[in-house]
């Protein structure tokens, strides 16, 4: 660390005292050559006893004549190489063109000419989609290298696609019924019926409002298969709030009727004829009259109250049917005080869902709520604002 530090200190000591005393003054500067372009060169200029910076820019050099006349010859040797960009030759142009502002690698400005500018666009596009046969055009480029020019000349042909594609023909057709537009003023125009020799045949496009009315038609078929699905599930919730609300009413008054002594048949044909002659529809009160209808009618009694259960479908009055149907088999002790048992259970269930409707009431006028609140509050402020305004 020692050496390195003593040798870099001394170095620097050394270069220091040659920028002091090892300089030498300055009588001319050298050029940068032919293509190495201008750069700055800082120097100090001592005016009598003070010190100046200055900053000179140093130009490159000039070409020569023969320099420039070597360099513009050698650019226009390649020149139609760079032109053809990929086309077989200066005759038979089918595929775009290269026509650059400037040499390749040098600073030469070219500048182009054409006869005639329909064919081809500045940027080297080649418009030959309408052409049937080959355009000839004389093409000019003027080459500069500083105060040097060179004129390059040659003549060329756009010639009609070889064989092209589906979409190169469509370009064809269109560029053809553009031209006839530009050239005619009439309020009709004749479509090409000829393209590259062949026949061409129009018609108008195909209507395809068959398939919007199709479409439309399958929409509004789901949209009905989906409604009546929507409206029997509504009904289908309809129905269970119905039975789930008389339940608790249905099994009190069978508990009531068999305490008081009356058979079980009884008391079902005497709840049946009660609501029949109350005249209200209910859902559950019709499942029983078709149970009282199938016993009369020779279904066994034990049968037809399971059945009961099961077309109501809801878990109480499957329990219901089961234990109607166990007792007619079985023999159950305390029947009236076991259906006592099941009304104050189905009271305090219907409590709990009369509870659970309200909420969901509540949460549907909420929206209404909302939207009766923002009516307010615009009729409160908009005189307020359009008080401010005035």
């Amino acid at each position: 660390m020692i050496l390195v530090a003593a040798a870099g200190g001394l170095l620097s000591l050394a270069f220091f005292v040659y920028s002091l005393y090892g300089r030498k003054p300055l009588t001319e500067l050298t050029r940068p050559e032919v293509g190495k372009g201008d750069y700055a060169e800082e120097l100090e200029v001592e005016i009598a006893d003070s010190t100046y910076t200055l900053e000179v820019t140093l130009k490159e050099l000039p070409y020569t004549e023969e320099e420039a006349e070597e360099l513009l010859s050698e650019a226009a040797a390649g020149l139609e190489e760079i032109f053809l960009n990929g086309n077989a030759d200066l005759a038979h142009l089918t595929a775009d063109v290269a026509m650059p502002s400037t040499y390749p690698g040098t600073e030469i400005a070219i500048q182009w000419y054409l006869s005639s500018w329909e064919y081809i666009l500045p940027d080297g596009t080649v418009k030959n989609e309408g052409l049937e046969k080959t355009e000839v055009l004389q093409l000019r480029a003027e080459l500069s290298l500083a105060d040097y020019e060179l004129d390059w000349a040659r003549e060329i042909g756009v010639c009609p696609p070889s064989e092209p594609d589906e979409e190169e023909k469509l370009e064809m057709l269109t560029w053809q019924i553009e031209s006839a537009q530009e050239d005619s003023g009439a309020e009709t125009i004749l479509l090409p019926d000829r393209l590259l020799g062949e026949p061409v045949t129009w018609y108008p496009a195909k209507d395809d409002r068959w398939l919007m009315i199709a479409l439309l038609t399958v929409g509004a078929l789901c949209a009905m298969v989906f409604g009546r699905r929507q409206e029997e599930e509504k009904a289908l919730e309809k129905r269970e709030r119905a039975l789930q609300l008389a339940y608790p009413d249905i099994v009190s008054r069978l508990g009531l009727y068999m305490g008081a002594g009356i058979s079980m048949r009884n008391a079902w044909e005497r709840i049946v004829e009660s609501y029949e002659a109350d005249g209200v529809q209910n859902d559950a009160y019709e499942e029983m009259r078709i149970t009282l209808r199938e016993m009369r009618s020779g279904v066994a009694e034990s049968a037809a109250y399971e059945r009961f259960g099961t077309r109501c479908r809801l878990p109480s009055y499957l329990k219901l049917g089961t234990l109607l149907s166990q007792n007619l088999r079985k023999g159950t002790r305390n029947l009236s005080g076991l259906l006592q048992e099941e009304s104050r259970e189905a009271f305090e269930n219907r409590k709990a869902y009369a509870k659970k409707l309200g909420e969901e009431c509540e949460s549907k006028l909420l929206l209404p709520m909302l939207l009766m609140l923002l009516t307010v509050l615009i009729m409160v402020m908009y005189p307020a604002i359009v008080s401010f305004q005035a």
